[in-house]
């Protein structure tokens, strides 16, 4: 089944805001077996609105519109939606009685402007939105199904989740029809996009004659490689994804897709292990994204953000002498980072991160872009050295990622050690 978004707002087109909407649903409605065709934004401007209605609806089986259903004057496209189809606005008590209600829970003064959020087209079946007073509009029509929902991402998505799917599936099992589309995805780390796909041209050129199509997503730091099938070539999909696996398996990080903090996360909270983290160059950025996925307080204790010299001294252990001689910037600094952070939070592991993020400073043996990260575990200490470039933001995005790689990998190397049986190991944990 083919999709088509639309997206409507001017602010969404001078960039006062970031139009989340379009990606969210593109990642549902692609993980149901439907293909998103298109996504369109649009002005705040009837004539546009009618024409690109018309235009999607004749491309679309089911249409997506989010935004313009706010209760000020700005915000039309419900009466659109009445020219489009021929309808007028009425008012349905349920919907308002809930508004009320909504207002009313938040100690809130009810306006005759939220009140008016009750009239919907008449037309439509009204899907409902707990979250916020903008309902959800779902308009059959020959040849396809069109709903509008609030631009509100929380909104949407619960209209999405809740409504548009589940009704969506319903339509189309009573049909007799099934997704005829699928994907599989991994996660690549430690080399470009054009090694990789060097390395599996053969392999691209066999899956494209079975209707197996590949897809290179490059992001600072890694790739995420993904194939896509249609109709019957979705049966070939699983021994096209472990071909790839295995060619590529010195670069794969996660065979799923999965981000590397979410696969470090999944593993950590799987085996009972404790992780601390001592930061110069990315001032806590690790630490951040680490808790930025939910349950972080099962395996996250806490970091030190040693920027400074003496910061890594007095918190962490790390001997002056060694700062001096090899310079903060260095493996041995790194290493007592890593240590030190493992000891004072009594975590089984602890990271250490030290560099020259940029854009001055460095010298000609230690560049802009030089980066140490060292991970210790029960198993020893190891230790990596980076040369990323110039731009501080790229490096320090770069750093954090590589930093995830290097303790998943030191994670996976230490459980393959555990359970082989290693009684040592096994004890100091």
């Amino acid at each position: 089944m083919e999709v088509e978004v639309l997206s409507i707002g001017d602010e969404l087109l001078i960039g006062q805001t970031v139009n989340t909407n379009a990606a969210w649903m593109g990642e549902r409605l692609e993980s149901q077996g439907w293909h998103v065709a298109r996504c369109v934004t649009i002005p705040d401007e009837r004539e546009v609105m009618l024409e690109a209605i018309r235009q999607a609806e004749s491309r679309a089986e089911l249409v997506l519109i989010t935004g313009g259903l706010g209760p000020t004057r700005d915000d039309i496209t419900k009466h659109v939606l009445c020219d489009y189809y021929g309808t007028s606005l009425v008012r349905n008590p349920g919907v308002e009685a809930r508004i009320v209600s909504w207002f009313e829970r938040r100690g809130r003064e009810v306006l005759q402007v939220n009140r008016d959020q009750a009239l919907l087209p008449e037309a439509c079946v009204v899907l409902d939105n707990p979250l916020g007073t903008a309902s959800g509009m779902w308009f059959d029509r020959e040849g396809g199904v069109t709903v509008s929902m609030p631009g509100v991402p929380y909104e949407m998505e619960h209209i999405m989740s809740e409504g548009v799917i589940p009704r969506m599936r319903s339509v189309l099992e009573a049909n007799g029809r099934s997704p005829r589309r699928a994907h599989r995805s991994l996660l690549t780390m430690g080399t470009g996009e054009s090694q990789l796909a060097v390395r599996i041209e053969d392999l691209e050129t066999g899956w494209l004659s079975k209707g197996i199509k590949l897809a290179y997503l490059p992001s600072p730091g890694s790739v995420r490689i993904r194939l896509t099938a249609e109709g019957e070539a979705v049966g070939e999909l699983d021994a096209a994804h472990a071909q790839v696996c295995s060619r590529l398996q010195d670069y794969v990080v996660t065979k799923n897709g999965e981000t590397v903090v979410q696969a470090l996360a999944d593993l950590w909270k799987k085996e009972g292990w404790t992780l601390s983290v001592a930061e110069s160059c990315t001032g806590g950025g690790l630490g951040a994204a680490l808790v930025a996925s939910p349950g972080a307080s099962q395996y996250f204790l806490g970091g030190v953000q040693s920027y400074s010299n003496q910061a890594k001294s007095e918190l962490l252990g790390v001997p002056p002498e060694w700062i001096s001689e090899h310079g903060a910037v260095s493996e041995p600094v790194a290493r007592a980072m890593a240590e030190g952070a493992k000891s004072a939070l009594h975590a089984h592991f602890g990271v250490g991160i030290t560099g020259i993020a940029g854009p001055e400073g460095g010298s000609d043996q230690k560049p802009v872009g030089t980066v140490f990260i060292a991970c210790s575990g029960p198993n020893g200490t190891q230790c990596e050295v980076h040369h990323f470039g110039r731009d501080r933001t790229r490096n320090l995005g770069m750093t954090i990622r590589a930093a995830c790689r290097l303790i998943l990998e030191v994670g996976r190397s230490n459980s393959i050690v555990m359970n082989s049986g290693a009684k040592g190991v096994v004890d100091s944990l």
